[in-house]
């Protein structure tokens, strides 16, 4: 039997006090369906087994600067959710606080003192921090999207810190996150928050933090208190936000029991190979989902010291960062733009040339652009697609010209991503059945335009209808018969 430890008799009484408990989200019921991780261990899916391809659009700091109404300097976070999800979106990447010293548009803090282990709670509603945490939970539920939240920015967390001393203070801080949101299936919890090396879970202390937040976490979902390691995960989806420069969370923590899934930091830059990454990941065991979380902000200027000062991230850069990580195994991908991470208001100017105001951004052709993303992915069976490098018989090549291809695993369907419009040749005996029907799918406008059918013999080589930088095109390949959905 689980050992009920007496110096968490107090944290257990105040979670039933009226007065820590004020406006309780756990009151509700979600109805957005739970996610897991699939049987094959490549994927997510809702709770019907239905498979879930993870959209995201990255605000880390949304919670610490955006307002529930109108307001001088920006309108209401409503009007972003409600673009997003419009956009199809479906998950945003956000920071629950930034450090124990957080507040909000309101100024709000979130703590006592500064102290991680007293969250500042005040009785009515709308009166104190976690209130418009409580507000901005649900109103991602009513626009269905799902909240990839981080309890802290660890890279903002010092070493000193009390919540990195005492392994107590962290699990008291996830309990009380994981129990306000505990009826609340849309949440995925991020541990992390890219730490600097110093920072990162190689170091002993970190990792133990860590741990003991994602515990709290799941102990505060479950009703339980024990603090002793054997926390119940089946209830909870948790991953870690890594260090940027193509790091994943695998590195230190693919086995770790309460970590679901991997999550990648390719880091803004021009120059980037990501399908390296994910297929690192994809090759580990046991199988767990991965994906890029963050890359290529669009607008962005590069965090990279040998690029141009003024150069900045463009559509292109961010349409090449999601191909080449989902077609390479990715089960999603999280979109960014330089104007949302920091949450820039009208007025402000924040680093690496986010000087344009979050709402006058919101249509920036890369965001748009991912709706196509998501609705090819999900023209097809999902999953039981595979990588399919093998079927590239000529025309590969280094970053900017690599292709990428994915495949159903019974060769009823292949994509292959051409991000300068380059020619390839197929081995086209991957595909199954006589006849192959070939379309080109356009990804900048999410049109298509049809090619032929061919046997399914040989090889083939295809020819874009352009080519050059900006002028990607997905050849699609698909088992005569086959319908896209």
């Amino acid at each position: 039997m689980r050992r009920f430890l007496l110096w968490m008799l107090p944290l257990a009484v105040c979670f039933l006090l009226p007065s820590c408990n004020t406006v309780m989200a756990g009151a509700r019921t979600s109805k957005l369906s739970q996610l897991r991780v699939s049987h094959n261990g490549r994927f997510l899916v809702k709770e019907d087994g239905s498979p879930f391809f993870w959209l995201g659009d990255t605000s880390w700091a949304i919670l610490q600067k955006a307002t529930r109404e109108d307001a001088p300097n920006q309108p209401s976070v409503l009007r972003y959710l409600e673009d997003r999800a419009a956009k199809r979106f479906n998950v945003i990447q956000c920071r629950l606080v930034r450090n124990a010293e957080s507040t909000n548009a309101y100024g709000q803090a979130a703590f006592i003192q500064g102290n991680f282990a007293r969250p500042q709670i005040a009785n009515g509603a709308n009166n104190d921090y976690w209130d418009m945490a409580d507000w901005f939970v649900s109103q991602a539920e009513a626009h269905g999207l799902y909240l990839a939240l981080l309890p802290i920015w660890a890279n903002n967390v010092p070493n000193h810190d009390p919540i990195v001393q005492n392994p107590v203070i962290a699990y008291r801080y996830g309990h009380f996150l994981g129990n306000r949101w505990r009826h609340k299936s849309h949440l995925i919890w991020v541990m992390g928050g890219d730490p600097v090396r110093e920072r990162d879970v190689d170091n002993p202390e970190r990792l133990r933090m860590t741990r003991a937040i994602a515990e709290g976490i799941a102990d505060g979902a479950n009703g339980d208190t024990r603090f002793d390691g054997q926390a119940d995960y089946s209830t909870t989806l948790m991953t870690y936000h890594p260090r940027g420069g193509g790091r994943s969370s695998s590195r230190h923590l693919h086995q770790e029991k309460w970590l679901d899934f991997n999550m990648i930091q390719t880091t803004t830059s021009f120059e980037f190979r990501n399908y390296k990454t994910i297929a690192v990941d994809y090759a580990k065991e046991p199988p767990k989902p991965t994906l890029d979380a963050e890359v290529a902000y669009e607008n962005s200027l590069s965090l990279s010291r040998n690029a141009p000062p003024d150069k900045r991230i463009q559509p292109w850069h961010v349409r090449k960062a999601a191909y080449w990580a989902v077609f390479a195994g990715g089960f999603g991908h999280t979109y960014g733009h330089r104007s949302f991470i920091g949450w820039v208001r009208e007025g402000e100017q924040l680093g690496r040339g986010a000087d344009i105001p979050w709402f006058k951004s919101l249509d920036a052709p890369g965001a748009a652009q991912m709706t196509y993303l998501r609705n090819l992915m999900e023209s097809q069976p999902f999953l039981t697609r595979v990588p399919a490098q093998e079927l590239i018989a000529d025309g590969q090549a280094e970053q900017p010209n690599h292709i990428q291809a994915t495949r159903n695993a019974d060769g009823s369907y292949v994509m292959l991503y051409l991000p300068t419009g380059n020619a390839v040749t197929i081995q086209m005996e991957q595909i199954s059945g006589k006849q192959v029907k070939a379309r080109w799918f356009n990804p900048r406008q999410g049109t298509w335009q049809a090619i032929g059918e061919f046997a399914a013999a040989g090889t083939k080589r295809f020819i874009p209808p352009s080519h050059g930088r900006d002028r990607d095109w997905i050849l699609v390949l698909e088992r005569n018969g086959t319908k896209i959905r």
